[in-house]
């Protein structure tokens, strides 16, 4: 009874918790709005507020979605303890660490880099007003920050709110990839078992004294469950998170425009340069996990087919060898994720991404 109070507790606290960050995010990204609007016949300051407006947008889009849809994510992530998603052999559990230890290096290398972005981003003002310069904030405050006090305080809460975003989108996006990832690795596994499949079953066969048919048929449906419970996976992910994907690659190429046009009009020397590339990384990183994951999966997917075909299929039972053809006729609909079931997780839309987003630059370059 402790154990479940505690557990309604942090359950509790946890909720609360994500609905002050979405409460903080929308304030934050109203402020951002404010400014654009007054100062939305400077070109130059307008950049300064735009990539980070259009950047929170995407991050309240996926805010939302984990504040409403939290019961299934819960669900999603649970389902990877089924015992379908754990083999026992030696190839499943390397396969199951390598990706536990990409995953794990990968959210933190992207968090890392989000972090010292705003770091850097709240360096920069100190200096510039240390140096004697008036230092203006790319968000509406409605006060006068001139005194050091009210400098501060408005200093730290941006920092403070643009460092929660950045984690907070940093640490959405790393799971949404990782949940890709883990679907790509089960496929990888279940290739495996499906080759060794007639060899499994031999051993099958001595170890619970069956037919030579009985436990291909076994082996075959275990194969086959693991299958069906990797598409229901990846549906689930398409159907919680398509849309915010979606969100995510219609305004991914105009916050590269943004931030690159904010970037050619800087010091190559000056921190705020440094900043402004780290934040490009973050958002070429962003688009790409989700574009190479998604990738890695359809890739995955297409290669089940061959993997089947591969297995030694010929001297079996001939009603192995029909489901076997049943089967085949299945898996030949390959996983193709899509954001918002219309643009395909692929590297191609990320290249299409970056040509548009270009494009989107130099528009403003020649109207500048």
């Amino acid at each position: 009874m402790r154990r479940t109070n505690g557990c309604a507790r942090t359950d509790g606290f946890h909720s609360l918790y994500r609905a002050l960050v979405l409460v903080l995010t929308i304030a934050y990204l109203l402020q951002e709005f404010v400014y654009a609007y007054q100062e939305r016949n400077d070109m130059t300051k307008l950049s300064r507020v735009m990539f980070l407006l259009l950047c929170h947008i995407t991050s309240i889009a996926k805010q939302i979605v984990f504040h409403y849809d939290a019961d299934r994510i819960q669900e999603m992530i649970e389902g990877f303890d089924d015992p379908i998603y754990n083999g026992e052999s030696a190839s499943a559990l390397s396969l199951l660490r390598s990706t536990t230890l990409v995953a794990r290096r990968l959210e933190r290398a992207y968090a890392g880099c989000a972090i010292l972005t705003c770091t850097l981003w709240l360096v920069f003002p100190v200096l510039h007003r240390l140096s004697g310069n008036p230092v203006h904030f790319a968000f509406w405050t409605g006060i006068d920050t001139d005194p050091p006090a009210m400098f501060v305080a408005v200093l730290l809460y941006s920092y403070y709110v643009t460092t929660l975003v950045g984690i907070a989108n940093t640490t959405m996006d790393a799971f949404i990839a990782t949940i890709l990832f883990q679907c790509k690795t089960q496929l990888t596994i279940l290739r495996l078992d499906f080759q060794t499949l007639p060899q499994r079953a031999l051993i099958e066969c001595q170890k619970n004294d069956l037919t030579y048919e009985s436990a291909l048929i076994k082996l075959f449906v275990k194969c086959f469950l693991h299958y069906r419970r990797v598409t229901e996976t990846a549906a689930l992910l398409q159907d919680i998170f398509g849309t915010a994907i979606l969100v995510q690659f219609g305004i991914g190429g105009w916050i590269l425009c943004m931030a690159a046009y904010k970037l050619v009009s800087l010091n190559v020397l000056s921190i705020e340069f440094a900043s402004m590339t780290l934040f490009i990384l973050c958002i070429l990183t962003e688009l790409f996990l989700y574009c190479y994951y998604g990738n890695e999966l359809t890739v995955e997917s297409e290669l089940i087919v061959r993997s089947v075909y591969s297995m030694r299929w010929v001297s079996s039972p001939l009603r192995f060898q029909r489901l076997l053809l049943l089967l085949m006729l299945r898996v030949r609909r390959t996983l193709r994720p899509a954001a918002g079931r219309v643009i395909p997780l692929s590297l191609d839309t990320f290249v299409k991404i970056l040509k548009s987003s270009y494009t989107f630059y130099a528009v403003l370059r020649q109207t500048k």
